[in-house]
This record gives structure tokens, sequence and C-alpha cells, in this order.
């Protein structure tokens, strides 16, 4: 059912692996409504990432009201997350100020638990020792709000031969490495400059890689019916449309102004970086050694990269988008805008 190769990467200490898929025919996961060669989907993980782990994830047992959050790293996913929750918890402000989100919502990939400030996981990060998988098995919630960081081949089946809701996060490559490469780089698990992490980014070694094709097959996959595609810029440039949008599709009730006000409010930039639980920064330095000046939630703000990246790291950038999208007819701005 799947492959595994390791890979070389110099600026980190461990062994990097890739995975893909087969697919019982040794073809791909024909179960995801794609023409694709799969052959070509592989996914850079940590070498700990098993067999055992990939097959548990693969046939994950999911509820009729299940609603899973996926998307690449570092692309919004925080900010979703506590959007849709609090759609699927009647706004419940109070228990949403009680506890983090990736607590309430954790990680088919990874568990946080803050009870004990210990970390269970499913094989993505060598500090966390217990069972993500078994801990989204047992959520009591109805429904769960399961988050995930793997790639459309890699998640549970029964998204797609089920129908389960799924909402994806995107967000423009060159304002997602630089955001990695800051939440890598402060918690001192990347230790290289900028532009050589361009270089890694590139060539598909940071973790839950190809980026490219973690996102061109949700973005293929987007007028699904269980699907719900939405970009980090649409979310800044039109957050009342994005919770529009995404009520209907979670089946959440017209908000009033009021209630739209306050959830705009809650979710802004400033409220989720001062908020106890809106942002995981203190609950990340419990269990990370990290720099001072480390911080969850850095900026907030699209182009960010422009002030950051040289020029040739951002050529190498947008030289992967072109031949990428090129396979599939898009260009980079079908996605994101102009950014």
């Amino acid at each position: 059912m799947y492959d595994f190769k390791t890979i070389k990467c110099s600026h980190i200490s461990e062994i990097p692996i890739q995975v893909r898929c087969k697919g019982p025919n040794g073809l791909g996961p024909e179960w995801i409504p794609l023409k694709e060669d799969w052959s070509n989907r592989w996914c850079t993980l940590p070498l700990n990432y098993t067999m055992d782990f990939a097959n548990r994830i693969a046939s994950f047992k999911s509820r009729d009201t299940d609603v899973f959050l996926v998307s690449s790293a570092k692309t919004g996913s925080t900010w979703m997350l506590e959007l849709s929750w609090l759609l699927l918890n009647n706004l419940d402000y109070q228990k949403a100020q009680q506890s983090y989100g990736m607590v309430r919502s954790p990680y088919l990939d990874y568990y946080l638990n803050i009870t004990c400030l210990k970390c269970r996981h499913s094989g993505v990060d060598s500090m966390w020792k217990a069972d993500s998988i078994d801990a989204c098995e047992q959520i009591q919630d109805n429904p769960r709000l399961i988050k995930s960081h793997l790639p459309a081949h890699m998640l549970p089946r029964e998204i797609f031969t089920h129908g389960r809701k799924t909402i994806y996060v995107a967000r423009n490559p060159k304002d997602v490495v630089v955001s990695t490469y800051h939440f890598f780089s402060d918690i001192k698990y990347w230790k290289c400059s900028i532009d050589e992490f361009v270089d890694d980014f590139v060539a598909d070694k940071t973790p839950f890689s190809s980026y490219w094709g973690h996102l061109v097959d949700f973005y293929r996959l987007r007028n699904e019916k269980n699907i719900f595609f939405v970009t980090y810029e649409e979310m800044k440039r039109d957050l009342k449309g994005v919770v529009r949008r995404l009520s209907r599709f979670l089946n959440f009730k017209d908000l009033t102004d009021n209630e739209m006000e306050k959830l705009l409010s809650h979710l802004s930039f400033e409220n989720m970086k001062k908020s106890q639980f809106g942002n995981h920064k203190h609950f990340l330095k419990t269990f990370h050694e990290t720099t001072d000046n480390f911080e969850f939630l850095r900026r907030g703000i699209i182009g960010s990269y422009k002030d950051e990246l040289s020029a040739d790291s951002i050529n190498k950038i947008n030289t992967k988008s072109r031949l990428f999208f090129d396979k599939y007819g898009i260009i980079e701005s079908d996605i994101f805008g102009i950014v």
C-alpha cells in the first residue's frame, strides 16, 4: 500500500523519509476523485512515521458528523480552526477560552495534551510519545473537528468514500516558506539561513511537502460537495464573506449582525495573538526549547515575504510554482489573487 524512502537534509538532526500511497492495485489511491499519476506524490515526514501509522490513519473510522480541517503547515489553519470550531459549537466563546484549539480539535497526526503538558503523536515528531490516532478516536464531542497536515493521498479514505466534510486552507508559497522558516528556526528544529531553507522547501524536504502537490490536489477537488476550499488571502480580504460561506457549508444558522461583529472581533489577528488560548506560543514553549524572540503568530499579513526573502529565493519559488502549476493549466493568481 505504501512505499517509503529516506532522503538527505543537512539542516536537521533527524533523517526524513518520503512516503507515497500505491493504492490496493498499485496504481495509487483510486478513492480520490482525481486523475493523477500518484507515483509522483511523495510526502516528506520524519523517520519515525511508520507503515503502521500510515495504515491506521488510512483506515480511520469516521462519523457522519465529522469535519476535517486539512492544510499544509503555517497556512492559517489555527485561525480557521477557531472559526470552524465556534460555528460547530454554537459560538460557545466561554468554552473556547478554556483550552487551546489544538486540544479541543486535535491533529490526527499528533496530539497535544494540555492537562499533563505532554505530547501524544502518530509519528510526525519524535518528541511526542503517545498516540494521536487513538486520541482522535476517543473524542466525545459531536461533531468532531479533526486537524491534519497530511496530503490527500495519506488522509483517512472515508473522507472521500463517505464524503466527510473537509475544510482546506491554502496560502501563497512565499509567505508559507517565510512563516515556516521562522517557526522551525525558533523552535531550533531547522538550523540554516532562510535562503538555505528556501532550497529545502523547493526540493520538497520540509515536513508534509510537496507543498505544491498538497495544494493542487485540493484545489482541483474544490468543487466536490464535501470540500470547502479557502485561502488565507481570502480570509484576510473578506473574512465576513468566508464566515457566511463556511456557515452554509457547516449547516450553521445565518449570523445576526451582532453575532457577526462579535465573531470577527474575536478572530482579529490582534485578539488572537493576545488570547491565552488563541495563541499557542506559551504552550509550545512548554515542551520546545525556543529562541528568545519566538512568536507562534508573527505578522499575519499578506506579502510579508517581500521584505524577508532575497530576489533569488523569490525567483526559485516562483519558478517552481510556474513549472508545477503549468501541468494543470493553473497560474498562482488563479488561487491566491495577486500577492
